[in-house]
């Protein structure tokens, strides 16, 4: 039986299906790339590789990583920079698979510039919406630089909430912002405008990273939990229309967003590449986030998906 509980820390949706004993607690943000893990729990698939996981939804990264440091969650749907930010202070985790996930950096709908030739244009700095040291500001300011534009002429706007990011933009307090799909393209359908996204950038994709105990203590179970998640890519390729409903619902995106929701190609799940690891790396010492790289090593473990690859 599925049970929901309302979590006051961080507004977060928890709920569980499976087999009996300890739940594995996973975090997730209202993203694409939460969707197999989704999937994978309303089909029953964690249940019949006989993992009992609970999913618990976060609307802010920065509540997520508090949960993940706190041992509220064992694991959770995160990013390179969050992973690296953690090796550098010291907290034991790894990266155990990449994602697949899409931010896209958008103009509001009559505020700012229609397009990055405008943005590379103004003279000017453009007040953006994006969470500071983060996946979606490493996002922004990559996108800029393949247009050959500045990224100093980004003016944050620190807002760490994803649905109060949507919001902003589409009120014009923000002149652009950086937002997840399928939220980016309901922005676009309200009248905000496509700059840019990181369908191309693989540093940017989202990662599932684990608590170095859990994965000491419980490594069979991660594994079953990666065999039931490529369940879900299968399911999602053969009827993803089947899942769009269940996918909007559990990530609280907008109802609105469930008619044109469209699923990026998943894929089994397999690991970050050391290019990846780098390049992320190298744009967090130009921020003074971090003074050494890490090895590879250092961030991500093998031995839990399928595929020790970089890509299937």
């Amino acid at each position: 039986m599925r049970r929901i509980v309302l979590l006051i820390l961080g507004f977060a949706t928890a709920w569980s299906i499976g087999a009996s004993g300890p739940a594995l607690r996973i975090g997730l943000m209202p993203a694409m790339n939460s969707a197999p893990l989704v999937v994978a729990d309303r089909a029953g698939f964690f249940a019949r590789e006989g993992v009992t996981v609970e999913l618990e939804l976060f609307t802010s990264q920065l509540n997520r990583e508090t949960a993940l440091q706190a041992g509220r969650i064992d694991g959770t749907v995160s990013d390179l920079i969050n992973a690296i930010q953690a090796w550098a202070r010291g907290f034991p985790l790894r990266v155990t698979s990449a994602s697949q996930g899409i931010f896209t950096l958008l103009a509001a709908p009559a505020a700012g510039p229609g397009s990055l030739a405008e943005w590379k244009n103004a003279g000017r700095k453009v007040t953006t919406g994006l969470l500071e040291n983060s996946t979606v500001y490493y996002v922004a300011e990559r996108a800029l630089e393949r247009a050959g534009i500045d990224p100093r002429t980004i003016e944050l706007v620190p807002v760490a909430q994803v649905p109060a990011r949507l919001e902003l933009l589409l009120a014009g307090k923000v002149e652009a912002a950086v937002l997840p799909e399928p939220l980016a393209a309901l922005a676009v359908r309200r009248g905000a405008r496509r700059l840019a996204d990181s369908a191309a950038d693989d540093a940017a994709s989202g990662v599932l990273l684990f608590r170095q105990r859990v994965i000491l203590e419980r490594a069979a179970e991660i594994r079953a939990l990666y065999r039931a998640y490529d369940r879900a890519v299968e399911e999602l390729e053969a009827h993803p229309a089947a899942w769009r409903a269940a996918v909007v619902e559990a990530c609280q995106f907008p109802k609105e967003a469930e008619a044109g929701l469209t699923f990026p190609r998943y894929l089994r799940a397999y690991l970050p590449g050391k290019a990846d690891v780098r390049d992320v790396a190298s744009w967090m010492i130009g921020r003074g986030l971090i003074t050494t790289e890490p090895a590879w090593t250092d961030i991500v473990i093998s031995g839990f998906t399928a595929t020790d690859a970089r890509r299937p």
